[in-house]
């Protein structure tokens, strides 16, 4: 551990607990961190309800970050603070306050643990959490922070990272005078958009950034699957990883057609990632539409590069 002791280290870990997956405050802006750029999107009221205020990205100068599960994201801090500096600025929100933060799906693991044992007292449970991860962490469990949703089924989601990642993240925007709220990866920020609607068959999300790919699988609105595979492996890495996802689903989930396929893409053309995993999985994919619960249909690429944000952002009005 750097700067931090054990015990400040897990009572950070519970205030994130606190508003990470369960009830977690909204803000008006959002940042995307993502391997080679940051996004960041304004929201604002217009009444009872909400517009877009502005979306911007500000590329990463090389070597700014690498992300990790295991060490330190920010290989050149000051870099980093200066683009993110830049991209609040271009949407206006430099003022400082609220904000939440997605974070790049490799800097957080996102598993399925058994439900039982956590249904009693917050604390209880998440000792239970980190007892039955210990051995699953490439790092020492008592130096992550830890989220978990309320059990629906016999499985929780569960989210953990190190603190020092966080908390690398988490010092860039205070920095700027800003209070970060929401942490999460970015494949929950797409998944709660893109199950907004009323649950229905198995879906099958695919975050295909820069550096890594994701695949979500649920069934009824609740996760079955969530593979993260970090690395610039290639389009035909991708499909690979598509068809060996799709024959798990079939082998050992029990299932049949995909009721739903989407895709966000924000490391090549979205037409062509459509046919990419359309051939791989024999369905018919569709690019994720950050701004719908807007009204608004946009999926090109400015939409891609800022979708984990805009989904952050826009989950109230989802």
């Amino acid at each position: 551990m750097t700067g931090a002791s054990l015990p400040g280290v897990l009572r950070r870990a519970g205030r994130w607990a606190a508003r990470t997956l369960v009830e977690p405050a909204l803000p008006l802006v959002a940042v995307e961190v993502r391997p080679r750029a940051l996004a960041a999107v304004r929201l604002a009221r217009d009444g009872g309800r909400l517009s877009l205020g502005a979306a911007a990205t500000v590329e990463l100068p090389p070597g700014t970050l690498e992300a990790s599960l295991a060490r330190q994201n920010l290989t050149d801090p000051e870099a980093f603070r200066v683009a993110l500096h830049a991209v609040l600025e271009r949407v206006g929100a430099l003022s400082g306050g609220d904000v939440s933060v997605v974070l790049p799906d490799p800097s957080v693991r996102v598993a399925l643990v058994p439900a039982s044992g956590l249904r009693g007292r917050r604390g209880e449970a998440e000792e239970t959490i980190r007892f039955r991860l210990h051995k699953a962490l490439p790092f020492d469990v008592r130096a992550a922070r830890i989220a978990w949703s309320p059990a629906r089924s016999e499985q929780a989601l569960v989210a953990v990272a190190l603190e020092e990642v966080v908390r690398e993240y988490e010092d860039a925007l205070e920095s700027l005078g800003f209070r970060p709220g929401l942490v999460e990866p970015a494949s929950l920020a797409l998944l709660a958009v893109a199950e907004a609607g009323p649950p229905g068959g198995d879906r099958l999300l695919v975050n295909w950034d820069d550096g890594y790919v994701s695949f979500v699988l649920t069934r009824d609105g609740q996760p079955l699957l969530l593979r993260t595979l970090p690395g610039d492996g290639g389009r035909d890495d991708v499909a690979r990883h598509a068809t060996s996802t799709q024959q798990f689903h079939h082998d050992r989930l029990g299932g049949e057609a995909f009721a739903d396929v989407v895709v966000r893409s924000a490391a090549i053309p979205g037409d062509e990632a459509v046919a990419l995993l359309g051939r791989a999985l024999g369905a018919a994919p569709r690019l994720f539409q950050p701004w719908a619960a807007l009204g608004v249909a946009e999926q090109g690429p400015s939409a891609q590069a800022v979708a984990g944000a805009a989904a952050c952002a826009l989950r109230r009005a989802a």
